[in-house]
């Protein structure tokens, strides 16, 4: 008792405490359920990245005549080093899909509407970071995959109107990429990102907070009241959705952590910039946007990749419909489904581009674009 009275002199205990009960006692409308998890989820794994990503800076050495034999060192030496990078290198794909997964259920669910407009950009901004961090990492390990890879992400930026060349030149520090880019990208990587996640993760929880889980009625009819939400089936978020966010969260956990000790560490060769090796392609969360890059090439291309991540940044201002209940939104509800289709369908072509395999007992070849060709008996695979 004394030591809670000496606290209470110097904190606010009693401010804490009222806060806290608040948070865990705000009723979840009838509608929150499983798909309302992911957010919880997200920040489990951002922690873990966090503190996988500090154990291995302890052994990690930037340079191009280091880097690349200090992550070895770190998957075959220190001790249960290749499951800490396993880890990391796995949690961005987990992360990826987690935050995309949350981000579909707010489109979907027309969570990004008033007077949520400031959430929505918060979360977009999140996963444009999130991205950021998986491309400024690919590189570090600097052997050749992680450097031929940046070579063509990079290479991209050229194309931008106007600024392209100033472009490439900031992002690679030259002409090609060297060490000053992975310099560059390392100091993104550990500092200029980390920052930028930690102020928009801030912003985004608080203004989740600050407005609750968004319902599913009109942005133009009042909110509902305590009495009306309870009268409609509405809970206290602890214990009930408290539990499932909890289940969910671990159990992704528990899944990442088996593929960590599944998948030993992939390590190639040190980078060498005068091979090219072939069948260089992004992580797949990338692959739509590499291969619309191959249909619609040049500028043309990037700018409209660039301006469909405008669309999606500034939504909830362009979209003044005022429902939300998805049944009463067909419009947006076919937009959205037709874009995670277009998406998919471009991921799966860009897996198979330039590739040859086995499909009911024939060797069919698929093109740079993805296009099939059954290959006649004896004729060799193209390159």
């Amino acid at each position: 008792m004394a030591v809670k009275a000496w606290l209470a002199e110097r904190l606010p205990l009693e401010f804490l405490r009222r806060f806290t009960h608040e948070q865990l006692s705000e009723l979840q409308p009838r509608h929150v359920n499983w798909l309302h998890t992911l957010g919880f989820t997200a920040l489990l794994l951002f922690l873990m990245q966090l503190g996988t990503g500090l154990l291995l800076l302890f052994y990690y050495k930037p340079g191009a005549q280091t880097a690349y034999h200090s992550v070895q060192f770190i998957t075959e030496k220190v001790t249960l080093g290749g499951f800490i990078r396993q880890m990391h290198v796995w949690g961005a794909s987990f992360i990826v899909t987690v935050v995309l997964l949350h981000l579909l259920r707010v489109y979907f669910s027309g969570a990004y509407k008033k007077p949520r407009e400031l959430t929505w950009m918060a979360g977009m901004g999140l996963l444009l970071v999130t991205l950021l961090f998986t491309l400024t990492g690919y590189l570090l390990p600097w052997d050749q995959v992680a450097y031929w890879g940046t070579v063509v992400a990079t290479d991209t930026t050229k194309e931008v109107p106007l600024l392209g060349p100033f472009l490439l030149q900031l992002v690679r520090g030259g002409e090609t990429v060297s060490e000053l880019t992975l310099t560059r990208f390392f100091a993104l990587h550990v500092v200029v990102l980390p920052m930028a996640l930690f102020a928009l993760l801030a912003l985004h929880l608080f203004l989740v907070r600050y407005h609750g889980i968004a319902p599913l009625t009109r942005t133009d009819e009042p909110p509902s009241t305590e009495e009306q939400l309870r009268a409609a089936g509405a809970r206290p978020y602890y214990p009930d959705h408290f539990k499932r966010e909890v289940l969910i969260a671990y159990s992704a956990l528990a899944v990442l952590v088996a593929v960590a000790l599944c998948r030993k560490p992939h390590l190639g060769e040190a980078a060498n910039p005068l091979v090219t090796p072939t069948g260089i392609k992004p992580e797949w969360y990338f692959l739509p946007v590499y291969q619309s890059l191959k249909y619609v090439p040049g500028w043309l291309g990037v700018l409209g990749n660039g301006l469909l991540v405008l669309f999606l940044l500034l939504l909830p201002l362009l979209d003044r419909n005022p429902e939300r209940h998805p049944r009463r939104r067909k419009l947006a509800l076919w937009a959205g489904i037709l874009f995670l289709a277009g998406g998919l369908v471009l991921g799966l072509l860009g897996h198979l581009s330039d590739t040859t395999r086995e499909l009911f007992g024939r060797r069919v070849h698929f093109d740079n674009k993805g296009l099939p060709r059954v290959l006649p008996e004896g004729e060799a695979a193209p390159p």
